[in-house]
């Protein structure tokens, strides 16, 4: 269907005040009327109902938005902007529900799946959810210290704390179940050291997993590197 808008005048453009698609890709558009789309308001795709798994792209022209602005977009789990991931941190909104975030951050292509109930801001969201503990989790750990952007030296402790006493028992079990992919995943946020590597490279030869010991044999080595 075609997309209708509502928007209101800014002094450098529109603001798009209400948005209505069934689109499951949703597109916002960087013109509208030959005028530069430079702000998304409060609920602005309330009244834009669909199935699940939509998508967001938002343009590099919108600089601004509401601290609501996402309120009310049902069934969304991934927003990609293609402008300065800053513009949407700035705002310190709240997620409203958990969905992925995509952005560009030090000209790498980057992304992380904010939790419902958060702010949806780097360092914002680590202190918010180190402090709570109720919905920190292994994966929201490590996305944060596989690729620590914006992190704070003081939250990359805490993540560190939470995943030490956890990520053990989840290397044996990678191979235990001969999963490599797994472990290197593991190894992707720093914790493991490499005493640690050394037991597991023992756990792997005593249980005949030649392709995990072959792995954990680079992993080693590449550590010996560093």
């Amino acid at each position: 269907m075609a997309n209708k808008y509502e928007y209101e005048d800014r002094s450098d453009g529109i603001a798009i005040t209400r948005m209505v698609t069934t689109d499951k890709d949703i597109v916002i558009p960087d013109t509208i009327d030959g005028r530069t789309v430079v702000e998304l308001c409060d609920r602005f795709l309330v009244c834009s109902a669909n199935g699940d798994n939509r998508r967001i792209t938002i343009p590099e022209s919108v600089k601004r938005f509401g601290k609501e602005a996402f309120h009310g977009a049902m069934r969304v789990d991934t927003i990609v902007t293609e402008g300065d991931v800053n513009d949407i941190f700035s705002v310190k909104m709240i997620a409203e529900y958990d969905f992925t975030l995509c952005f560009t951050y030090d000209g790498r292509k980057r992304s992380f799946g904010f939790v419902s109930g958060y702010p949806v801001s780097f360092p914002e969201f680590d202190t918010a959810i180190l402090s709570s503990g109720f919905n920190i989790s292994v994966d929201v750990a490590m996305a944060r210290l596989s690729d620590p952007v914006m992190l704070s030296e003081k939250d990359r402790e805490g993540y560190l704390k939470y995943m030490r006493s956890r990520i053990i028992p989840m290397a044996e079990r990678t191979v235990a179940e001969n999963d490599p992919d797994r472990l290197k995943e593991l190894c992707s946020a720093g914790v493991l050291g490499i005493d640690d590597m050394h037991s597991l490279l023992r756990r792997s030869v005593r249980s005949g997993r030649t392709s995990m010991t072959s792995v954990i044999m680079s992993i080693i080595g590449s550590m010996h590197r560093k």
